[in-house]
């Protein structure tokens, strides 16, 4: 059996995934790891895999090769290769659910929307290219205005009986609009589902683009929020497959192409008995 790690270092958390397969087994998780990112990203990445091969009870050679993706996947200098977080998004996202045509990823700075080919290829990929108020980060500002615990938002959101929209792009104006809502008296509830549905909106327009049709897989810390689930199913009438560990899709994929590229390189490299 082949070991590889992927490691996805986020604008907020820094994820790693270890995997094990080839020679004829099929690929599966063996540990994973999460830290926060903060500035020092080298730092943060080894962090993270070190509690993923500590979960995986394998040492540093029993993970020859790793594969960094995210926004700082440069910074680590014991990386092998590097991906984008839209390749390692679709790898993972296919993985999970080889039906997905399309793969919704809102992070804490960006969302970004990609299509897939039928081998779970990126077809197609498209990204904000707004203000906060279209990320995941909006979401957590919200929270914080409204003294809501982001553990709960999501299940307040599901109570909404009259959700108030948020038109404004911009995260200031947004707030404002906040603002508003709370002074002309309307319920958390409502706020908060008229926040998932302008996210739900926006990230509509950016899976049109790309083709939206078929399964969709939503990945990323928000996908755990449900009341972001139903908004985007009521919104756009597809099935929306929710990953169970929805925050290591990217660095699983980034794992599973380092695999790839192993047994692809070499047959018999790297392998472990």
């Amino acid at each position: 059996m082949r070991h590889t790690a992927g490691i996805d270092i986020g604008t907020a958390l820094t994820k790693a995934v270890i995997v094990g397969g080839g020679n004829g087994e099929a690929p599966r998780v063996l540990g994973r790891g999460m830290v926060k990112t903060g500035v020092l990203l080298e730092k943060a990445a080894a962090a993270a895999l070190v509690q993923a091969r500590d979960m995986a009870r394998l040492g540093p050679r029993e993970t020859p090769y790793v594969v960094a993706t995210g926004f700082g996947r440069y910074s680590p200098s014991f990386r092998d290769t590097q991906v984008t977080e839209i390749t390692s998004a679709a790898r993972g996202a296919w993985f999970l659910f080889p039906e997905s045509s399309t793969v919704l990823d809102i992070g804490s700075q960006s969302t970004r929307a990609v299509g897939l080919t039928a081998s779970g290829r990126v077809r197609a990929f498209k990204t904000n290219d707004k203000c906060a108020a279209g990320s995941g980060s909006f979401i957590v500002r919200a929270a914080k205005y409204l003294q809501v615990e982001m553990s709960k938002v999501g299940e307040l959101a599901l109570e909404a009986g009259n959700p108030q929209p948020i038109s404004s792009i911009c995260a200031v104006l947004a707030e404002s609009e906040i603002i508003n809502h709370v002074s002309a008296g309307v319920t958390v509830e409502d706020i908060l589902g008229g926040i998932y549905d302008s996210l739900a909106s926006r990230a509509g327009l950016l899976l049109k683009r790309v083709n939206l049709g078929g399964e969709l897989t939503f990945i990323g810390g928000v996908a755990r929020q449900r009341g972001m689930v139903k908004a985007l199913e009521q919104r756009l009438r597809v099935k929306v497959n929710v990953p169970e560990d929805c925050e290591y899709v990217c660095a699983l994929g980034a794992a599973l192409l380092g695999l790839s590229r192993l047994e692809k390189a070499s047959p018999a490299a790297h392998a472990n008995v």
